[in-house]
């Protein structure tokens, strides 16, 4: 009797994470977001649009939160690459931006962030810990 209410139990805990995870990709794609994932580490990017409104309700799902501008304007960048490296330097993540955001869920840990736009290299290293948030601005420079 036991070994079935132990049974029960993990099937309601296990259906719970099931809808969870559901009703996240339901509302990345009620945005109409595309989630991208490279290494286990997710990332979203866009903002160019009508999406920035959608960002906003994603942010928190996201503890690293890029913002591109030109001159200090908030204006289109065009395409930037980002990598991201761990603390031995390997590539995690190797992306080209669709807007003036990425925003990104890497483990805790030390990072960093290399940015490249029309051959302007940018680059910052952060430290993630526990739940904090950063967000990281990346000016390039008026062309």
């Amino acid at each position: 009797m036991r070994a079935v209410s132990l049974l029960q139990g993990m099937l309601t805990g296990l259906a719970a994470i099931a809808l969870v995870a559901g009703v996240a990709v339901a509302d990345e794609a009620a945005v109409g977001i595309k989630v991208h994932k490279q290494s286990g580490i997710n990332y979203i990017t866009g903002g160019a649009d009508k999406s920035a409104k959608a960002f906003e309700q994603m942010a928190n799902r996201y503890p690293v939160q890029i913002h591109f501008t030109l001159g200090g304007e908030h204006v289109d960048t065009g395409p930037v690459r980002v990598t991201l490296r761990d603390i031995k330097g390997e590539a995690q993540v190797e992306a080209d931006t669709e807007g003036p955001f990425f925003f990104i869920n890497p483990p805790s840990g030390r990072w960093t962030f290399e940015v490249e736009r029309n051959g302007e290299k940018l680059t910052r290293t952060k430290d993630l810990t526990g739940r904090r948030y950063l967000v990281i601005d990346f000016d390039f420079a008026k062309p």
